[in-house]
């Protein structure tokens, strides 16, 4: 089966919530402005996240890039 759109990345959400960081802490951390990481949060328009930035977060998070879905 073929999806026609890519899931936001809910894991991600809920990582972010549990550790008190926003959006806006995110990205900062990978040096792009806020609307970018939530187009990369969100899969809006085939954008996502480069393996380097999901590394980032997710060593910021403490959790592993897989917990992103």
């Amino acid at each position: 089966m073929v999806r026609d759109k890519a899931e936001p990345y809910f894991g991600l959400m809920i990582e972010m919530k549990k550790k008190k960081k926003t959006q806006a802490d995110l990205a900062q951390l990978i040096n792009v402005n806020r609307s970018t990481f939530n187009q990369k949060l969100n899969r809006i328009d085939g954008k996502d996240f480069y393996y380097s930035e999901a590394q980032q977060i997710a060593k910021e998070l403490g959790i592993h890039v897989s917990d992103f879905s």
